[in-house]
């Protein structure tokens, strides 16, 4: 039972469906994005997103890789589209990770027609990957 476990913990088909990876998050910004430059080739703009869930603050982590941001500020509502991943990087002799929302799409919270053109993306998306195979 372990082995089919790892299996499935690494990746490996399972038989009873499909896999999905999709995340929208809306919340209040927390602090001023921050961009910094990757291999002079990627600009990775991050900053965090504080939302509510069960009653308790969650703070997500959000990163836009080359991508205009909107104008917004601190306190500002956003919603952000794309997948959740888990990067690993390096800090001085030991390895860290961090899991963050990468961001495909990025709308403020009060601009109605960008968050339903979000909301059908996401719909589309999900239909998408529902009748796609894992092969």
């Amino acid at each position: 039972m372990a082995k089919r476990a790892a299996r499935i913990a690494r990746g490996a088909e399972q038989k009873s469906g499909v896999s999905t990876n999709l995340a929208l998050v809306r919340g209040r910004l927390v602090a001023l994005p921050t961009v910094r430059v990757i291999d002079r080739h990627q600009r990775a703009t991050t900053f965090d997103v504080a939302t509510v869930v069960n009653g308790r603050r969650a703070v997500v982590p959000v990163v836009a890789l080359n991508m205009d941001l909107p104008i917004i500020k601190v306190g500002d509502v956003v919603t952000a589209f794309g997948h959740v991943r888990r990067r690993f990087f390096r800090v001085g002799a030991r390895t860290q990770s961090v899991t963050e929302l990468l961001a495909e799409q990025i709308a403020p919270g009060g601009k109605s027609q960008r968050l339903e053109k979000l909301f059908t993306e996401a719909s589309a998306r999900q239909r998408e990957l529902r009748t796609a195979s894992l092969n």
